[in-house]
């Protein structure tokens, strides 16, 4: 886990209100809207929820989800960038994209990119762009012109209308 460090608690609160003001996102408010700054795009992720597809399809096009956005990140990011990945209510990290992805006994990432049941917030250090997934609207919201545009020239399975 070298690459992924746990953040302090200071910092993980800080790193959390600057994102509470970016998305305007008021966790536990019975209308928790994200509304990320333009440009962004929100992508339909029901698919790769397990119950509509095999689980072997299911598996494909969450190994390519994560294969196509880490190609994305590391497109939009400089070798000494680092991003934070952050889990609503449960520990942050700080990464970078560029240095070796560790895998938990799931095949996962510490926070993975795929809202399995949690809000997953992928951001850059600049807070520039990011990459939003909800649970429960089960969207994965991308925002900023540089990681869309990244995403646009490769997007994951799970990105393109079928």
């Amino acid at each position: 886990m070298m690459n992924w460090r746990a953040l302090s608690q200071t910092k993980q609160d800080r790193i959390w209100s600057e994102v509470n003001k970016i998305i305007k996102w008021k966790p536990g408010s019975r209308c928790h809207h994200i509304i990320p700054p333009d440009p962004y795009q929100v992508f339909d992720i029901s698919s790769g929820m397990s119950g509509k597809a095999s689980n072997d399809d299911v598996v494909r096009v969450l190994n390519d989800l994560e294969t196509s956005i880490l190609k994305a990140f590391q497109s939009c990011t400089g070798k000494h960038d680092v991003m934070y990945a952050l889990d609503w209510q449960h520990v942050g990290y700080i990464f970078s994209p560029h240095q070796t992805m560790p895998q938990d006994e799931f095949g996962e990432w510490p926070v993975p990119v795929f809202p399995n049941g949690d809000y997953y917030f992928f951001f850059h250090q600049d807070f520039s762009w990011g990459l939003l997934g909800d649970p429960w609207k089960c969207t994965i919201t991308v925002f900023g012109e540089e990681l869309l545009e990244a995403i646009d020239h490769d997007p994951p399975i799970l990105f393109q209308n079928r």
